[in-house]
């Protein structure tokens, strides 16, 4: 099986001293499932829209079973002189183009953002992973929610607040990771024994 996955730096693994992050952990011991980690440091859905599909296009095949996972949204909630960086109704019109058209090609799964350490911030994290929990219902995409266990779980905040206020070390990836491959939609999506 194909594994793509698009997303910012969360996917990508940025603070990892493995360089695994929560896609690698996911899949551990998975030596039948190639991985292809396209997450971009910095990137918002505005961007993702603008390449996804030409990414997955050169990876997708016809002899294998393929699927495309999304994870993003922290990004879209930075502030910059006061305006977001991507607003609330942008993000979601975002989501819902990739979705939609990703769908067309191979299942596809939506993986909320997870929390950071800022207050302000993590209320407009939390208020767009709720909006984008109804939309995937809207879309029936399998949408997994980490942000409540992660801020509630603590590890992964304190491991972010540790480094660079937003990404955590091994441990915080691993607690993703575990949440993630635990979830019953992950295990039908990855075609887990």
């Amino acid at each position: 099986m194909r594994l793509i996955a698009f997303g910012e730096s969360f996917v990508a693994g940025v603070g990892d001293p493995d360089h695994l992050g929560w896609v690698g952990r996911a899949l551990a011991g998975r030596r039948a499932v190639t991985l292809y980690n396209l997450g971009v440091r910095g990137a918002t859905s505005t961007k993702l829209a603008s390449l996804w599909r030409r990414e997955a296009e050169a990876r997708l095949s016809d002899e294998e079973p393929c699927r495309i996972v999304f994870s993003f949204g922290v990004n879209d909630t930075w502030h910059a002189a006061g305006e977001a960086r991507v607003t609330p109704a942008q993000s979601l019109l975002n989501a819902r183009a990739m979705l939609t058209e990703a769908a067309s090609l191979c299942p596809v799964l939506l993986v909320g953002p997870p929390p950071i350490p800022d207050a302000g911030r993590q209320a407009r994290i939390e208020a767009l992973n709720e909006n984008f929990k109804l939309l995937c219902a809207r879309l029936q995409v399998p949408f997994i929610d980490v942000f409540r266990p992660l801020a509630a779980d603590g590890l992964w905040v304190c491991e972010a607040a540790a480094w660079d206020g937003a990404h955590p070390g091994a441990a915080g990836y691993q607690r993703m990771a575990d949440l993630i491959a635990a979830h019953p939609l992950w295990r039908a999506f990855t075609l887990a024994e």
